[in-house]
């Protein structure tokens, strides 16, 4: 009898566990996805205060060709990239350097972490609705989404540039669509149609 009266209980604390893992899950997600947006917006070295460094990388982006042309319309090149994680989280912090000096940061799921859901996309759909709507109140932001190219796309950016003279984006893309390959991103970038300064 007290065997069987376990077992209910087991399952709702697991419940409970898994919805309160959730919750931190999207509040780990914003503060990471603030230490990005802060970072490039200020111009400033990101804040990596607790977290484990994964080591660089290098992001290669191949040259887009059109068949036809003997030189590619956009040369290739490479991306250095530096990755951070908070202690057991699902998510990892990386700052990207490109080659024209321009800065991104972006946080993505872990390797081996499973895709969002769409549950999970409406909680972070809503968190980021949150944090946007702070932003653009405080007359420094507006909004920017970005082309619809996923279930989400949304943007914000400040109303003034990088000190390079880039306008900046802060970002969600997530993609949660059957049929479609799951994806999820959050990131602050100096958008590319700038001049850069040397």
């Amino acid at each position: 009898m007290r065997f069987s009266s376990f077992y209910p209980l087991m399952i709702a604390i697991c419940l409970s566990s898994e919805a309160r893992a959730s919750e931190l899950d999207v509040e780990t997600w914003r503060q990471l996805w603030t230490r990005c947006r802060i970072a490039i917006e200020q111009g400033e070295k990101l804040n990596t205060q607790g977290l484990i460094d994964l080591g660089p990388s290098i992001m290669r982006v191949a040259p887009i060709t059109v068949e036809g042309l003997d030189t590619p319309l956009m040369p290739g090149y490479e991306v250095r990239e530096q990755s951070w994680q908070p202690p057991g989280s699902s998510f990892v912090l990386v700052e990207g350097a490109y080659p024209d000096k321009r800065r991104s940061c972006e946080v993505r799921l872990a390797p081996n972490v499973p895709s969002v859901t769409s549950v999970e996309e409406a909680a972070f759909v809503s968190a980021f609705i949150q944090e946007r709507r702070l932003l653009v109140a405080s007359g420094s932001h507006e909004e920017r989404n970005p082309d619809p190219i996923y279930s989400t796309n949304l943007g914000v950016g400040p109303l003034a540039r990088s000190d390079s003279g880039c306008r900046i984006i802060s970002g969600l893309h997530v993609e949660t669509r059957p049929g479609r390959e799951p994806f999820f991103n959050s990131f602050a970038a100096e958008q590319s149609s700038c001049l850069t300064q040397s």
